[in-house]
C-alpha cells in the first residue's frame, strides 16, 4: 500500500515538473514571439524612413531644375512632409538622443527651410542661387545619410541573426544604428539659418493640442471651408490625404476669384493642420501692422489660444507671420504658428500649425526662482540690454523656463536664453537682416 502511495506521489511530482516545464516553454516562447513582433516592428520604421530619405533627395534634385513654380511648390511641400516622417521614425526606434539627436533637428531644420522656399515659390520668386546651392547641400546630407541607414542595417543582420543590437540592454557601441550620425562617418549637418526662434521644436509622439474627436473626409472639406471663409470659396473638394504623426485629409480650395488653395485638416480634432496657395502674388496695399492685426482676428475666430506676434518674412505683397502662445504673460516658443495673409486684402491664403497643434497645452510651472535681476547678472557685460521677458523654449526632448534677454552688441541684434531656476546660459541667437524679414541663427 505504502509503494503504491508512493508511485502516485511520484507521478504527480513528475506531472508537475512536466506542466511547468511546459509553461516555461510556453513563456518562452510568447516572449520570444512579443520580441520578434517588437522587432518587426523597429525593422518596419527603418525601411520606411529609408525610403522617405530616397524620396527626399529624389525630390531635392529636381527641385533644383523645376521652372514652373507649381511644380517648385509640390516638390519642397512633399519633403517638407517628408523629413517629418523622417524624424517620426526615428523617433519611434530605440536609440538614444546622443545619437539621433543631430539628425533629428538637421530633418526638422529641412522641414522648415523647405516649406518657407515653397512659400516663396507659390509667390511667383525663383529661387536664388543661395537656395540652389543649399538644396544640392542638403541632398548630399540626405543620401549620405540614406547610405549610413542602410550600411547599420546590413550590419544588424550580420552581426545578431535575432537583431538584438536593437535592444537597449546591448551597449551602444556595439548597436550600428547608434553610429550613424557620427562625424567621424562624414555626417557634419550643416548650420542652417531659422526663419524664427525655436522654429525645430517637438513634432513627434503625441499631439497635445487635439481632442480624441476623429473626422472623416467630407467633414474635413467643412471644416477647411469654415477656416476660408464661405463667402470667399467657390468650391471646395477632396485632395491628396497623408498620413505621418498627423493624419489628415487632404483638402482643395477654389476661392472666388480663381485663387487655389492646398491644404490638410487632420483626423483627429478636426484641425487645419497646414494651407498653401498653389501660386500668388499680390500688389500690397495694407501695412505688416494691419495684417498682424488681421491675422490676430483670424486666430481669435477659430479659437486659437492668446498669441503674439514674433517674426515675420514679407514674399511679393504676402505677409508670412509668426506667432507663439502667451500664458500668463510668457511666451511659448514651442507652441508656434504661421499665418500668410495678403497686403492687398488682408485675407489669410496660408497656415502651419504643425508645431502648435503637437506642444499647445496648459503650462504649470511658470513661476521663475530667478528675478529678473538675478538672471541679468550671468549676462554677459558686453550686452547692451533693451528688453527682458519669460518665455519658454524646447529644449531636447523637454522644455525650459527662460528669460528671453534681447541686447546688441557691435550693432548685431542677441536674444540670450537664461535658465529661469539655475540662472544658466541655456541659448544664444543671432538676429540676421534678411531679405524678406529678421531670422534668427
Amino acid at each position: 500500500m505504502e509503494k503504491k502511495h508512493h508511485i502516485i506521489l511520484y507521478t504527480l511530482l513528475g506531472l508537475t515538473v512536466l506542466t511547468a516545464a511546459l509553461f516555461g516553454v510556453d513563456a518562452t516562447l510568447r516572449a520570444n514571439a512579443a520580441r520578434q513582433a517588437l522587432q518587426d516592428t523597429y525593422i518596419r520604421h527603418l525601411l520606411e524612413t529609408q525610403e522617405q530619405l530616397q524620396a527626399i533627395s529624389t525630390q531635392l534634385a529636381k527641385a533644383q531644375i523645376a521652372s514652373d513654380a507649381r511644380t517648385r511648390v509640390e516638390m519642397l511641400s512633399l519633403v517638407s512632409r517628408q523629413a517629418d516622417g523622417v524624424v517620426g521614425g526615428l523617433a519611434a526606434l530605440p536609440l538614444s538622443h546622443a545619437a539621433m539627436s543631430d539628425t533629428i533637428k538637421f530633418c526638422n531644420q529641412l522641414s522648415e527651410y523647405t516649406l518657407g522656399l515653397a512659400l516663396l515659390a507659390a509667390s511667383g520668386d525663383e529661387m536664388a542661387a543661395q537656395d540652389l546651392a543649399r538644396l544640392a547641400e542638403l541632398k548630399n546630407h540626405c543620401t549620405l545619410l540614406l547610405g549610413q541607414l542602410a550600411v547599420a542595417q546590413q550590419q544588424m543582420t550580420t552581426l545578431s541573426a535575432d537583431s538584438s543590437v536593437f535592444y537597449e540592454e546591448v551597449s551602444a557601441q556595439t548597436r550600428p544604428l547608434e553610429q550613424v550620425a557620427d562625424p567621424d562617418h562624414g555626417m557634419d549637418y550643416p548650420s542652417m539659418i531659422y526663419d524664427g526662434a525655436f522654429s525645430d521644436a517637438r513634432r513627434t509622439g503625441q499631439p497635445r493640442g487635439l481632442n480624441p474627436t476623429q473626422v472623416d473626409q467630407q467633414t474635413a472639406v467643412e471644416i477647411a471651408r469654415s477656416y476660408v471663409g464661405e463667402e470667399r470659396v467657390q468650391t471646395a473638394a477632396p485632395g491628396v490625404s497623408a498620413g505621418g504623426v498627423l493624419p489628415s485629409f487632404g483638402v482643395t480650395i477654389t476661392l472666388n476669384d480663381g485663387l487655389v488653395l492646398n491644404a490638410e485638416v487632420t483626423r483627429q480634432g478636426g484641425q487645419l493642420l497646414w494651407m498653401m496657395p498653389e501660386h500668388a502674388s499680390f500688389e500690397p496695399s495694407l501695412t505688416l501692422e494691419e495684417c498682424t492685426q488681421a491675422a490676430q482676428r483670424f486666430l481669435q475666430r477659430h479659437g486659437y489660444a492668446p498669441m503674439e506676434a514674433s517674426y515675420y518674412q514679407v514674399y511679393n505683397g504676402m505677409a508670412v507671420i509668426h506667432f507663439a502662445a502667451l500664458q500668463d504673460d510668457v511666451l511659448l516658443y514651442p507652441d508656434q504658428l504661421k499665418l500668410q495673409l495678403r497686403m492687398d486684402t488682408g485675407e489669410v491664403v496660408g497656415l502651419e500649425a504643425n508645431q502648435y497643434l503637437m506642444n499647445h497645452t496648459q503650462r504649470t510651472g511658470l513661476s521663475p526662482r530667478l528675478t529678473r535681476e538675478q538672471a541679468l547678472s550671468g549676462v554677459s557685460p558686453q550686452l547692451e540690454v533693451s528688453s527682458v521677458r519669460l518665455c519658454v523654449i524646447p529644449r531636447q526632448e523637454d522644455e525650459l523656463l527662460c528669460y528671453e534677454v534681447t541686447g546688441t552688441y557691435q550693432q548685431q541684434t542677441y536674444l540670450v536664453y537664461v535658465d529661469a531656476a539655475t540662472g544658466d546660459e541655456a541659448e544664444v541667437l543671432l538676429m540676421v537682416d534678411g531679405a524678406e524679414g529678421p531670422l534668427t541663427a
